[in-house]
């Protein structure tokens, strides 16, 4: 028997293996959608990590929750590395909580879907710029607490705490704009962004009231020169849309993906180039000490951020519509509150 006859022999029988593990596994969990199998998705990781926690309370809670993920959590709120049972926990990100928050959201996707589903809403470009308010006010807040302003209930605002708080403020107002919209007082899209505006009027706000009030150096010219920079890259990306023969690059949820994207990077080319900061995420700030070039984060998440827009509008017929407008605002909703977030805590100097 050759080589090439032997290879495909391996092939077949590592898909007959694959294949007879998929059926097994079909046939222990509930069918998808069922009562069962939503009890199953909800409830199984806690059930999961409560029994790993107490099997194995060192390796899982000091040397993984608290090292990697809630540790860094209370040295951001204290300013400064904390220490547990021995085990030192620095502040900021590193690959195993970013890659664990990559894994929650993505995790998440179902049961958001099937929220919005429940509440009948209608996945749309105004839904999307409902929920960008909110997704702004995170932000800002974020930066609050980099500036020292949230005091006692800081701890709730540092990633991941934060994610939770938006997500609840989100689901709520959900709830209440579906409340409302039944009885013809307002729309859903409308409700969930009157209640982001407000939060993130508030905050941002907070934080110039603190900037004037202080003596904190105020660069105001630094969310002028993001902000302008992320208008500027959309509307060229908008003009070259309507040359490139490529329907749906024009979409409202692809330019609100590649204007969040390019505000985060547009933060971080100011930051580096001419404030003295380094980029805060794994990934990026690898990029920067690799390269030694100031622009580097805003290069590849231009590339980055073009690539995943091109690919959404090729597939925007051939992927599920929920899915497909759930990872296109997604894109976007990484981007902005790191803009935000960026663009004040420079404008103040922190």
């Amino acid at each position: 028997m050759g080589a090439l006859e032997e290879h495909d022999v391996a092939n077949r029988g590592d898909r007959v293996v694959s294949t007879t593990l998929t059926r097994r596994i079909e046939t222990v969990l509930p069918e998808t959608g069922s009562r069962e199998w939503w009890m199953l998705y909800l409830f199984g990781p806690l059930v999961l990590i409560s029994a790993a926690l107490l099997a194995f309370p060192t390796l899982v809670y000091d040397r993984f929750v608290w090292q990697y993920l809630w540790g860094p959590v209370v040295a951001d709120a204290a300013g400064q590395p904390v220490t547990h049972e021995g085990i030192r926990a620095a502040r900021g990100y590193n690959p195993v909580n970013t890659v664990t928050y990559l894994v929650a959201v993505g995790y998440s996707l179902p049961g958001l879907r099937a929220y919005l589903d429940h509440l009948n809403v209608s996945f749309d470009a105004r839904l999307a710029y409902g929920f960008a308010p909110i997704i702004v006010a995170g932000g800002a807040m974020r930066a609050l607490e980099d500036i020292g302003l949230l005091g006692e209930y800081a701890v709730l605002f540092i990633t991941p705490s934060i994610y939770f708080v938006v997500t609840a403020v989100t689901v709520l107002a959900l709830g209440v704009g579906a409340v409302a919209c039944d009885r013809g007082l307002v729309s859903i899209p409308m409700l969930v962004g009157a209640v982001g505006t407000v939060w993130a009027v508030g905050a941002i706000s907070w934080a110039l009231l603190y900037g004037i009030t202080s003596s904190a150096p105020l660069h105001p010219w630094v969310p002028a020169a993001t902000t302008g920079i992320a208008v500027s890259v959309t509307a060229l990306y908008y003009w070259s849309a309507g040359i490139i023969d490529v329907a749906n690059l024009r979409h409202p949820l692809l330019l609100l993906a590649v204007f969040g994207q390019m505000w985060d990077a547009a933060q971080n080319l100011i930051g580096v180039t001419f404030l003295g900061y380094s980029p805060k995420l794994v990934v990026t700030n690898l990029v920067y000490q690799a390269t030694g070039f100031s622009g580097s984060t805003f290069v590849l998440k231009l590339l980055v951020t073009l690539g995943i827009v091109w690919y959404l509008a090729d597939a925007k017929e051939e992927l599920n519509r929920t899915w497909w407008w759930l990872v296109a605002f997604f894109i976007g909703a990484i981007g902005l509150p790191m803009g935000v977030r960026g663009s004040l805590r420079m404008m103040l100097g922190v």
